[in-house]
């Protein structure tokens, strides 16, 4: 850009010389390119004492545009109407020396006394002080010089200058020595500073320029603006306030751009903006300026980086981001602070250019509140405190639902729609740490006069950090540099609640304001759904506000999920806890509680409970259903409560007579008790909880019938739901609760064992038991599982023993019972038991001298203590693990979990199948492993690498008649088939994809058949139980 500046050149004075014309001519000269005259007649004195009372007159030419002074003149030309001088204003003007005299000058006045200040000297003998303008380079004697003059630069502001006064100081012996012209003197204004907004320039007005923070300025400092107006130019200390003529409006989308050069450095380089209506020029500087560069900090808007002395650097600042609620609007008033407070005032020298004004669109981003889309302008973010935010830091909004904070940020959002932070809200989103900063937090405000209250505790939750601050909650675990995790946080617990209206995103960094950077994204307000009850037919909603239950036992952060739609309630890791029920509930003599368990992982225990309060320091409330605590359960309820194992799922139905009764249960509790290191370990399921009144059964007088294939629990039930929709009194009822009320049971483990006893009773016609199967008296049954009598001792031979003699009662059995007939398990004690529902014959010999058993399976060890009336023994153990036993063959069984199965009400069947028609009759297999039975329940037996299998269907019909008050079963049996299930362990995890077993089941059964190889690691943990380590080498068949 380019300034105004002084400017001469030299011109032939013979074309200049003055020509004589009558005194009393007009004087001519140029206002803004119009001629302007001035009546010579109207002079006057200038410095009276020195102008001798006018005795020279002023010489001017025929056109009036030159005028000669010879001698001692001090002469006064007024100004009509007086000159207003902008800061842009300049005289030109053409000056001749016919001889130099002590001061040659042209001075602009407001009144006729003179003021050396106010004066330039063209050339001069005199030695003058420093408050004269001496032009530079000074007029010789006999030249012509033009001079262009910034005027503006050295008077400026609100003066009114009334005189054109011209002097030719002559104080000698001889004062009509001396001549100076000077011609065709012109005063303009240059271009007006002006800036743009959105194309549109507007223009100051730099004449009435003031002082802004008056005894902060130095007034003698001009500024200066550029040729093109485009630029203003800032030399010496100065605070200016200039006046825009057309206000500019600023609102939250405008931006402000500008470049600025700093030639000379000083304390504080500074723009500011102002609305003088609404006490702008006298409010704090801080909330206002934008500052650039200097070697003080100064205000809340420092931009980043600085302009360094010699640089020049263009900004872009969101200006409406800035000024924020009253500052936004018109601004009539821009304001430079050139501030230097040296000294030397005079130094500091910085330039201003292209200011201009343009709107963007400032971005939002969605949260989700309740399912629903929220937008979120970024215009509305706004310093959340002043003494902690960088002004100049704003949110980045890199998409849709993306916030990013770079640097020091302390940023409020307004909250478009406000919604309610209550116990249940709950926060999610997902964070991603690119730099750390001292914190990295988020926090919601609930007073809309106050934004700065997300300090007040209790609303800011940080997910990073290396400092730690009082008024937030820290989130274990904390994110890493270059991680993304994702968040859930129950707000509502802590938060003390309200309407939300703004977001807080803070990232602290006081010691270096430029570090940080991080992405909150996805962010979500959700409410832990109500938990939903049916009591006594109602949908009841409960309030998702947990609170902790009992004394010291409750892990805070762990909570109750509960399912969408209500009526799951999930558990994860040690809690208890309590919900406070809508209105109380009164428990009576026929009260049930029902509900659905759901064992996924193990832990001490699960209880389900209804207290008057939070203590559990009283009567019993809660019932153990499942875990492996059995002791110090304190006033838990768990006898006669059927527990539910990892994998299993039960349903209960608790009739709370028998435990407690009252009128005023106001909490419904869960205990998910996992205490120490596993205290985030186990997991759980309670649904459909239900409490109702129970009512006379509607099946009493009713008469039917129905048949089942199966007669399990399950089948039972679910025919006789359908039976039940014939019944007019019972459409729409439920068949558990209709039999708990027939039997007048309490539980659902009372109606369990009606039916399991009714479908058993369909067999007792019918069933064999073993010993008279056999025809042999009970011991002799006993002594062959266990390996003895003589069917198991005797060798075949001739003329001696004969299986195929002794044991020809088998075969009569056979053909007699075991195809038709249910066979009893046998009453002895080697199948005492069977928790896992699998039983197995192992042999080591032959009934043949010939023979050996086939070689299936490998012997790791058996631990006797397991077995004390087959071994005789009360503990002690033989390890083999090598094959050492020998030939060893085994061979097992397994059947479901409900005794109504075909495969458990026949496994007596099976074990004759088994253990006499297959194995000893057919196959000769016979004996035990020492200190072993021979057949027995799994957990009685060696423990070994496999076992074949086999499985038993049956095909018959179970006929179920009612009288009115009674069930009754009958059974007729068709076809009993025995066939080959390959292996044990095989056909027990298929019972386990049939819901026949459970897999934590299966994982016992894999300790006492722990596959091929695996004898090594059964061994170990064997051993290691006992205090022993194992040696594989030293291990050769030993017993103890």
């Amino acid at each position: 850009m380019k300034f105004p500046s002084l400017s001469l050149v030299a011109l032939a004075a013979s074309i200049l010389s003055p020509v004589a014309v009558v005194a009393q001519s007009d004087f001519v000269y140029t206002l803004d390119g119009q001629d302007v005259s001035i009546p010579v007649s109207s002079a006057v004195s200038y410095d009276s004492g020195q102008d001798q009372h006018k005795r020279r007159p002023l010489i001017v030419s025929a056109d009036g545009r030159t005028v000669t002074l010879e001698g001692n003149i001090h002469r006064a030309l007024p100004f009509l109407p007086a000159l207003s001088i902008k800061a842009n204003t300049v005289m030109d003007v053409d000056v001749t020396i016919g001889s130099i005299q002590e001061a040659q000058a042209i001075c602009l006045e407001e009144n006729t006394g003179h003021s050396s200040s106010r004066c330039y000297v063209f050339a001069h003998t005199q030695d003058l002080s420093s408050s004269w303008h001496i032009l530079d380079p000074q007029t010789a004697e006999g030249e012509t010089k033009h001079y262009t003059i910034p005027i503006g630069h050295y008077f400026w502001g609100d003066n009114k200058f009334n005189y054109l006064a011209l002097m030719q100081d002559n104080d000698s012996s001889n004062r009509d020595a001396g001549s100076v012209t000077f011609s065709n003197i012109a005063i303009s204004n240059g271009a007006e500073f002006y800036m743009t907004q959105n194309g549109l320039s507007h223009y100051t007005n730099t004449a009435a320029q003031i002082r802004y923070k008056g005894s902060q300025d130095s007034w003698q400092y001009p500024l200066m603006v550029s040729e093109d107006g485009k630029s203003v130019q800032l030399q010496g200390n100065m605070w200016r306030a200039i006046p825009i003529e057309t206000p500019i409006v600023i609102d939250a989308a405008t931006d402000l751009e500008f470049t600025v050069t700093i030639a000379d450095v000083t304390e504080i380089h500074s723009i500011c903006f102002a609305d003088s209506t609404n006490g702008g020029l006298s409010a704090r500087d801080a909330d206002r300026c934008i500052n650039v560069g200097g070697t003080q900090s100064f205000g809340y808007y420092n931009v980043d980086p600085h302009t360094q002395e010699g640089e020049t650097r263009t900004y872009t600042i969101p200006i409406g981001l800035v000024y924020q609620g009253v500052f936004r609007g018109n601004i009539d008033y821009i304001m430079f602070i050139h501030d230097n407070d040296s000294s030397d005032r005079s130094t500091g020298d910085s330039t201003w250019s292209n200011i201009a004004f343009t709107q963007s669109v400032r971005p939002s981003f969605n949260i989700m509140v309740n399912g629903e889309a929220q937008e979120i302008s970024s215009a509305t973010q706004a310093t959340a405190r002043n003494d902690q935010d960088s002004r100049l830091h704003f949110l980045d909004i890199s998409d849709a639902n993306s916030v990013t904070m770079k640097g020091n940020v302390h940023k409020a959002l307004t909250i478009s729609e406000p919604f309610e932070i209550n116990k249940a809200t709950e926060l999610d989103f997902d964070f991603t740490l690119t730099t750390m900063a001292e914190h990295h937090t988020i926090c919601i405000v609930t007073d809309p006069t106050n934004i700065a209250s997300y300090t007040w505790g209790n609303r800011c939750w940080t997910v990073a950090w290396t400092q730690n601050v009082s008024w937030d909650h820290n989130i274990e675990p904390q994110t890493a540099v270059g991680e993304t995790r994702h968040y859930n946080i129950p707000i509502g617990l802590k938060h003390p609640g309200g309407q939300a209206y703004y977001l807080v995103f803070v990232q602290d960094s006081d010691a270096d304001k430029t570090l940080g950077e991080s992405t909150f994204s996805n962010i979500e307000f959700s409410q832990r759904p109500d938990l939903m009850l049916d009591i006594n037919g109602v949908e009841t909603g409960v309030f998702n506000h947990q609170l902790s239950y009992g004394s010291r036992q409750d892990f805070a952060s762990n909570l109750i999920e509960v399912s969408d739609d209500g009526k799951k309630a999930s558990m994860y890791g040690n809690l208890w806890k309590a919900l406070e029920l809508p209105t109380p509930v009164t428990i009576t003599d026929n009260t049930v509680l029902s509900f659905t368990v759901d064992i996924e992982e193990l832990l001490e225990f699960v209880s389900i409970c209804f207290d008057e309060d939070l203590s559990d320091q009283k009567q019993a409330r809660c019932f153990k259903l499942s875990g492996t605590q059995t002791t110090n359960l304190g006033t838990v309820i768990y006898k006669g409560i059927k527990q539910t194992y990892e994998g299993e799922t039960k349903e209960y139905m608790i009739r709370l007579k028998e435990f407690y009764t009252g009128d005023a249960f106001n909490y419904i509790v869960f205990q998910h008790d996992n205490d120490g290191a596993a205290r985030h370990d186990g997991i759980s399921h309670i649904s459909d909880i239900s409490l109702y009144e129970m009512e006379p059964s509607c099946l009493e007088g009713a008469t039917f019938n129905f048949d089942l294939s199966e007669c399990t629990v399950d089948n039972f039930i679910a025919a006789l739901q359908t039976k039940m929709t014939t019944i007019g009194a019972c459409a729409g009822k439920d068949a558990w609760r209709e039999m708990l009320s027939l039997i007048d049971g309490q539980s659902d483990s009372d109606v369990r064992d009606r039916i399991e006893g009714i479908c058993a009773a369909a067999y007792t016609s019918e069933t064999v038991e073993f010993d008279t199967l056999l025809d042999k008296e009970k011991q002799f049954v006993e002594e062959f599982f266990d390996g003895g009598n003589k069917w198991n001792y005797e060798v075949d031979e001739a003329a001696g023993p004969n299986l195929a003699k002794d044991a020809s009662r088998i075969t009569i059995a056979t053909q007699k019972f075991d195809g038709n007939h249910a066979i009893a398990f046998p009453d002895v004690h080697n199948f005492e038991g069977c928790e896992l529902r699998a039983a197995m014959c192992c042999y080591v010999a032959a009934r043949d001298v010939d023979y050996e058993p086939e070689d299936n399976s490998d012997a790791c060890y058996m631990d006797f203590s397991k077995s004390r009336q087959s071994s005789h023994v009360r503990d002690g153990y033989s390890i083999y693990g090598d094959g050492s036993e020998g030939n060893f063959a085994c061979h097992g069984f397994a059947w479901g979990n409900d005794s109504g199965y075909n495969d458990a009400a026949f496994k007596g069947n099976t074990l004759f199948d088994v253990a006499m028609k297959n194995e000893l009759y057919t196959n000769k297999k016979v004996e035990e492993l020492p200190g072993a039975p021979m057949c027995g329940c799994i957990e009685n037996m060696p423990v070994v690498t496999r076992a074949d299998c086999t499985t038993t269907t049956v095909t018959q019909t179970v006929s179920i008649s009612f009288d009115s008050i009674e069930f009754f079963a009958e059974s007729t049996v068709t076809n009993v088939q025995h066939t080959d299930c390959a292996d044990l362990t095989t056909h027990y995890a298929q019972l386990v994809d049939e819901g026949k077993a459970t897999s934590t089941e299966l994982q016992k059964l894999k300790k006492h058949v722990v596959g091929d190889g695996m004898c090594g690691a059964a061994l170990y943990d064997f051993l290691d139980s006992k205090g022993f380590v194992y040696t594989p080498h030293l291990a050769a068949s030993s017993s103890t």
